[in-house]
């Protein structure tokens, strides 16, 4: 597996010196992000998919527990701030911790292992060049990718669209992407992937497979359009 990929999202410079420090310490994570406010935040996060965020609560414009409500699908979350009043709320929005300030080492450490834990947890295994297992409840799932015509998140879960029937499984969007060969599939938006050679149609920010419609996220276009092309389609737009 991957790193995981993280934003730090805090109105306190120092904050930020201190997490990226921290961050730098440990192989398994790549910081890919810092924002001083959480509308900034937003726009990044239209365009692109992270594993984890470092979320400050007290912001001006927008606090921490609002930005989480506003993300249709969230990342993990770490909660890190100053005031102790606001756990509850944190966990409510299924945070996976929440860190005060100013945060030991160890304590950042606990956290991200728990994160570690959820993101690397039911990690599809690759059977062969042409197949690949999806844990579902307690049974392993047999599919073969020719097989699959599109991948949606659903938060901590994913829902796989295959060519007869779907099935729901424990897994990131971002995990799943990494043992799908990029020889047939393409992240088309931060809650989809596709199945390229199943695509029949584009227009504007949508493309068709079968009867479904899919969005195209404007940070992920040009990479889809390059796979489709490759596929004969010359003629899309």
């Amino acid at each position: 597996m991957g790193k995981i990929t993280c934003i730090i999202v805090d109105d306190e410079p120092l904050a930020h010196d201190v997490i990226s420090d921290y961050i730098g310490r440990l192989d398994f994570l790549s910081e890919v992000g810092t924002f001083l406010d959480a509308l900034s935040a937003i726009e990044y996060l239209h365009n692109n998919t992270v594993d984890l965020i470092f979320l400050d609560i007290q912001m001006p414009m927008l606090d921490g527990i609002n930005f989480v409500k506003t993300l249709s699908i969230p990342p993990k979350i770490i909660f890190t701030t100053a005031h102790r009043d606001y756990a509850v709320d944190g966990f409510e929005l299924n945070a996976v911790d929440y860190l005060i300030k100013p945060i030991p080492f160890y304590r950042f450490v606990q956290a991200v292992e728990k994160v570690r834990g959820r993101v690397t947890q039911d990690i599809p295994e690759v059977l062969t060049t042409d197949a690949i297992f999806f844990k579902v409840d307690k049974r392993k799932i047999k599919v073969h990718f020719t097989d699959i015509l599109y991948i949606e998140s659903l938060k901590d879960y994913i829902k796989v669209i295959l060519t007869d029937r779907s099935l729901v499984t424990y897994q990131t969007l971002t995990g799943v992407l990494e043992v799908l060969p990029p020889t047939q599939f393409v992240q088309v938006h931060k809650s989809f992937i596709v199945n390229f050679h199943y695509v029949t149609a584009m227009e504007g920010n949508t493309l068709e497979i079968e009867d479904h419609s899919i969005p195209v996220g404007r940070g992920y276009r040009d990479e889809a359009l390059k796979k489709i092309y490759n596929t004969g389609k010359k003629g899309w737009r």
